[in-house]
C-alpha cells in the first residue's frame, strides 16, 4: 500500500515538471529572427571591382528581445560585419558581407551562417556572383590556352599507382570567350582514361572542370606511362565571333607492382636483382660517328625467376636500351646493351638514368646513372 502511495506521489511530481517546461516559454517568450533577405546575387562585374559588399537584414518577430550572437563565413573571401545591439520584438538588425574577388575569376556561390540567441539558432545566407577575371589574373590561374578556354595545367601528374588499382584527379578551366563555348574531349582517348568536362556548355565568365579516371590495368608500360587526351573548345552559335580550338593534356602515372601481399616465404623464394655496375660512361663521342654501345650485367641471385618489366630512358637523350633476355632464371645473368646516337640528340652533355624495373619485391626499381660527352 505504502510503496503504491510512493509511486502515484512520483507521477504527480513527473506531470508537474513537464508542464512547467512548457509553461516557462510561453511565460517569458522568445525572439524569433525573421529574415528579409537569405540570399543576394551580385551579378557579373569585373575584378578590377576588387570586392563588393551587400546587406542582409533581419527583423525579430517574437515577443521577446534577441541579440546575433556570432557570424561565421564558409570562407577567407568573405568578411562580416553584423550589429551587436540588443533587438527588441520589432527591431531590425543586419549583416555586412564583403566578397573579395581578387585573383578568382568565375561563379561563386558562398554560405555564411548567422547565429542568434532567439529561435532557430543558425541561418544559412548565400551571396553568389560571376566575376570577369583581368587578364593577368586568368593568364597566371589558368596558364593552358584551348582557343578562348584556358586550363590551370597542360599536365596533370597522378602520382604512383599500383597496377590494378585505379584514381582520378581533375583540371579547372575558365571561359574567356565572348560567346558560350561547348568543351568536348576528342575520341582518340586511350583505353587507360576516361574523362568528360563538367559543365560541357560554359557561358562566358564561367568555370569548369575535366574529370579524369586513370585505371592501370589497361597501363601499357611499368613504371612512367605517358597519355595524352584532347581537348576541343567549339562556340555554341555558329554567327559567334568566338574562336575554335583544340590542344592536348598529357596525364602521367607511375605504374607500379604491388607486393604488399606476399609472405615471408615468398619473399625469400623471390627473385633478388644484381647489377654490374651503377653508373655507364659513353666518353668522349664525336657528333659525325655512328652509335656508341656499352653494356651492364644483370644478374640473379635470387631463387625464382628474375624478370625484366621494362628498361627506361628518358626521351630525347639518343639512348636506347636492350636485353638479352626477358626473364633471367636463378643464377643466371642478362646483357643489357646502352645504345647512344649522337644524331639523336641536341646537348651536348649526357647526364641521365636508365631505369631497370624487375619483379624483385626490394628493389624493384634501380637507376644506373649515364654519362658522356658528345661534341
Amino acid at each position: 500500500m505504502k510503496r503504491s502511495i510512493e509511486l502515484h506521489e512520483l507521477l504527480r511530481c513527473t506531470v508537474a515538471v513537464l508542464a512547467l517546461a512548457l509553461w516557462l516559454p510561453a511565460a517569458w517568450g522568445q525572439g524569433v529572427p525573421t529574415w528579409v533577405e537569405q540570399v543576394h546575387d551580385f551579378g557579373t562585374f569585373k575584378e578590377e571591382l576588387n570586392t563588393v559588399t551587400c546587406t542582409m537584414r533581419v527583423v525579430n518577430t517574437g515577443d521577446s528581445a534577441m541579440v546575433i550572437t556570432r557570424v561565421q563565413p564558409n570562407c577567407g573571401c568573405t568578411v562580416a560585419q553584423y550589429s551587436h545591439e540588443v533587438m527588441q520584438p520589432g527591431d531590425t538588425g543586419s549583416v555586412t558581407l564583403t566578397y573579395n574577388a581578387r585573383h578568382i575569376p568565375g561563379q561563386f556561390e558562398k554560405k555564411v551562417l548567422v547565429y542568434t540567441s532567439g529561435r532557430p539558432r543558425k541561418t544559412v545566407l548565400t551571396i553568389k556572383g560571376k566575376v570577369i577575371g583581368t587578364p593577368e589574373t586568368v593568364s597566371d590561374t589558368y596558364p593552358f590556352a584551348v582557343g578562348p578556354l584556358r586550363l590551370s595545367t597542360g599536365n596533370l601528374p597522378l602520382g604512383e599507382i599500383y597496377k590494378g588499382k585505379a584514381t582520378d584527379a581533375y583540371i579547372s578551366g575558365y571561359n574567356t570567350a565572348p560567346d558560350t563555348m561547348l568543351v568536348s574531349l576528342g575520341r582518340d582517348m586511350p583505353a587507360t582514361i576516361s574523362a568528360h568536362a563538367v559543365p560541357d556548355t560554359v557561358e562566358p565568365g564561367g568555370l569548369f572542370i575535366i574529370s579524369v579516371y586513370y585505371r592501370t590495368a589497361q597501363a601499357r608500360l611499368w613504371g612512367l606511362n605517358i597519355d595524352t587526351l584532347s581537348v576541343l573548345a567549339t562556340p555554341l552559335h555558329a554567327t559567334s565571333t568566338a574562336t575554335s580550338g583544340a590542344a592536348k593534356v598529357s596525364v602521367m602515372c607511375n605504374v607500379k607492382e604491388d607486393f604488399s601481399r606476399l609472405g615471408d616465404k615468398q619473399r625469400r623464394q623471390a627473385p633478388v636483382v644484381e647489377l654490374s655496375a651503377t653508373k655507364v660512361d659513353f666518353g668522349d663521342v664525336a657528333a659525325g660517328t655512328g652509335a656508341v654501345e656499352r653494356t651492364l650485367q644483370v644478374k640473379n641471385t635470387g631463387r625464382h625467376a628474375l624478370k625484366l618489366r621494362r628498361l627506361f630512358v628518358p626521351g630525347g637523350e639518343g639512348i636506347t636500351a636492350t636485353c638479352d633476355q626477358a626473364e633471367i632464371k636463378r643464377g643466371r645473368t642478362a646483357t643489357v646493351t646502352l645504345r647512344l646516337d649522337p644524331s639523336r640528340r641536341r646537348g651536348t652533355v649526357v647526364n641521365t638514368s636508365l631505369n631497370v624495373i624487375t619483379n624483385d619485391p626490394y628493389t624493384p626499381q634501380s637507376l644506373v646513372r649515364l654519362v658522356g660527352i658528345v661534341h
